[in-house]
């Protein structure tokens, strides 16, 4: 059976009477093309199952076709980056750009070798000297939240009102009936972990309802997060509602409270500032907030290639004030609190 040809770009010129160069320009989007020649190209290239060859097209550019992705060194396991790496995959693969995660061991010193274009982070730590290379290095940087100040900034950023959103928790929980509020906070010096921080505070104060802030120095196994709970208890007897700002302990609190003879809502109110799907499949459901960690991840993907696409002036490294795209974060109110509730 006789072998089948690759099509070529050649062909899909001949198929429309036009030059090759003319055909390349209107796949590529390169040039003057009009959009009725586009549109008779991208029809012809698709009837005869055409690909660029993106390989040879990044080598004319002068471009690895390749994204570098930093994530938290000891948090990439977590859902909300695996999802926003979904994202980011989707936001870039219309230039036909691969990611690839840079190793959280990699040598700072090192990242001047990368074979990308430019990089992507998520959640910059303030001590994190692998991160403060990528920001150092010269390639666009589009970074997942806001960069703590005393780091260099990327070009650009895809961030939320986090101040907002734990304050609206808050004021659920208050509304609810609750005035002495647990929260259960990483021990983080990223800048969502400050805002949040710092808006819970000023807000029990204006207030005056009783926060009480436990520190997680790591994620706890699930009998370290009942003794967690269990000491919460009985430090703060009065305790009627517990926030959950890591993710992924939602399930594991509201199984503690349970163990403790606690009913949800009833006894105690209990939130999670990350959304999950394991949330919504326990008896009550968990409210949450929803991150939206796939859209963070596309808008992060297209803002790099819009760097990528019209690059800084050559000798213009300076990145004292990122363009900010802002993600709304909305809350879904569930059994665990009370009020109405959306699911």
């Amino acid at each position: 059976m006789p072998t089948r040809r690759i099509a070529t770009l050649q062909d899909v010129a001949d198929l429309c009477g036009i030059s090759r160069g003319t055909a390349s320009r209107a796949l590529t989007g390169g040039g003057r093309v009009s959009a009725e020649t586009r549109a008779k190209v991208q029809d012809a290239a698709r009837r005869l199952d055409y690909v660029t060859n993106s390989g040879a097209r990044n080598l004319r550019r002068a471009r690895a076709g390749a994204v570098g992705l930093w994530l938290p060194r000891d948090l990439r396991f977590m859902d909300y980056y695996m999802n926003f790496t979904f994202g980011l995959v989707e936001g870039t693969q219309d230039e036909e750009l691969t990611v690839s995660l840079i190793p959280g061991n990699l040598a700072g010193r090192k990242v001047a070798g990368l074979h990308v274009d430019g990089f992507v982070l998520a959640d910059v730590d303030a001590h994190d000297d692998l991160a403060r290379a990528i920001l150092l290095d010269p390639r666009p940087t589009v970074s997942s939240e806001l960069v703590p100040p005393e780091l260099p900034q990327p070009a650009g950023v895809v961030a939320a009102d986090h101040a907002s959103a734990v304050r609206h928790v808050l004021e659920r929980l208050r509304d609810g009936g609750s005035r002495t509020i647990g929260i259960l906070a990483p021990d983080l010096d990223q800048m969502w972990v400050r805002e949040a921080s710092q808006a819970a505070r000023e807000w029990s104060s204006a207030n005056g309802v009783s926060l009480h802030v436990t520190l997680l120095h790591r994620v706890p196994t699930s009998p370290e997060l009942s003794e967690i709970v269990r000491g919460m208890l009985t430090e703060r007897p009065e305790l009627d509602a517990i926030l959950c700002l890591p993710e992924g302990l939602g399930v594991g609190v509201l199984t503690a409270l349970h163990a403790s003879g606690r009913s949800v809502p009833g006894d105690i109110q209990l939130a999670s500032y990350t959304d999950s799907p394991s949330l919504l499949i326990v008896d009550p459901p968990v409210s949450a907030v929803d991150l939206r960690p796939r859209e963070a991840g596309i808008r992060a993907g297209r803002a790099l290639v819009a760097l990528l696409q019209d690059p800084a002036p050559e000798g213009d490294v300076s990145r004292a004030a990122p363009q900010v795209d802002w993600l709304e974060l909305p809350f879904r109110p569930r059994g665990s609190t009370r009020g109405p509730s959306a699911d």
